[in-house]
């Protein structure tokens, strides 16, 4: 790693790049000024013969308070897409003090108001929350006319899908008059063959339907929140537990729904509803 000591006078904290909402924990500066050889190298980038501040912000003002001159830094190369404040969201968000729901969203709205085209999963797996939080934020931001709503979605792996119109992710008995297409497709099969068939669909629709109410659940608004619930409720041995009973039976539901078309970045049920 490129550690080496940096004067103060050097290293510029732009509060633009500083990823909490409510900036600096006056508190926390203050205890750190107690326990100065224990901090760890600040995070910068190199620009010209200043250094931009990513991580470190109340050490830095710790150092300042403390009358310091030089500060361990270890330099980072700049991102390639030039997103600072980027690197400084996922910095803080690994380390120190936790990032709380506000930055996370406000990070989302950010990215948002930047990318409006990027895809809910994207925007949700930099900010470190779920993707139906991250499509709420799309919905209030498209309502006080911060962004312009967009007919496609770029994801991950940079490859563009268009959005499905409302309505999308109703059961076909939601919408259709005549014979449901499982009713349709069951006619080449004998009752019992169909039979199963329509209870296996129902039982996957039910399923989806029921995933989605999670945004409907407070405190649900991050990954780390909810897990967090289920260790608190269950205690760390349980909920290992629950774990792998979740994560053997999510991967047959992807398997699933990969083969009935679903791909990565691809939201379509949730943009639907969601408008």
């Amino acid at each position: 790693m490129n550690h080496q000591s940096i004067a103060l006078s050097q290293i510029i904290p732009d509060p633009a790049l500083q990823p909490r909402v409510g900036g600096l924990d006056l508190d926390h500066v203050k205890a750190l000024e107690g326990v100065a050889e224990a901090w760890p190298p600040l995070k910068v980038v190199q620009r010209g013969g200043s250094f931009i501040l990513v991580d470190g912000f109340h050490r830095f003002a710790a150092a300042q308070n403390l009358g310091l001159e030089t500060i361990s830094a270890e330099i980072l190369m700049p991102p390639e897409d030039g997103d600072l404040l980027g690197l400084a969201f996922a910095l803080n968000a690994v380390h120190g003090r936790p990032l709380t729901l506000s930055d996370r969203r406000a990070f989302a709205a950010r990215l948002l108001k930047a990318h409006p085209d990027w895809s809910e999963r994207e925007i949700a797996r930099r900010a470190g929350l779920v993707q139906p939080t991250v499509g709420k934020i799309r919905q209030e931001l498209e309502a006080q006319a911060a962004i312009t709503p967009t007919d496609n979605r770029v994801g991950r792996d940079g490859r563009s899908y268009a959005v499905p119109p409302k309505g999308h992710g109703k059961t076909p008995e939601a919408y259709q008059t005549g014979p449901t297409l499982l009713e349709r497709i069951g006619d080449a099969f004998t009752p019992a063959e169909r039979r199963n068939q329509r209870e296996i669909a129902r039982y996957l629709q039910k399923l989806a339907d029921a995933l989605e109410d999670q945004d409907k659940l407070t405190g649900f608004e991050s990954i780390d929140s909810a897990a967090d619930a289920c260790r608190a409720v269950l205690g760390t041995e349980a909920a290992r537990e629950l774990a792998d009973q979740l994560g053997w039976s999510a991967e047959n539901i992807l398997k699933i729904a990969e083969t009935l078309g679903y791909q990565p970045d691809n939201q379509t049920a949730t943009a639907g509803r969601q408008g």
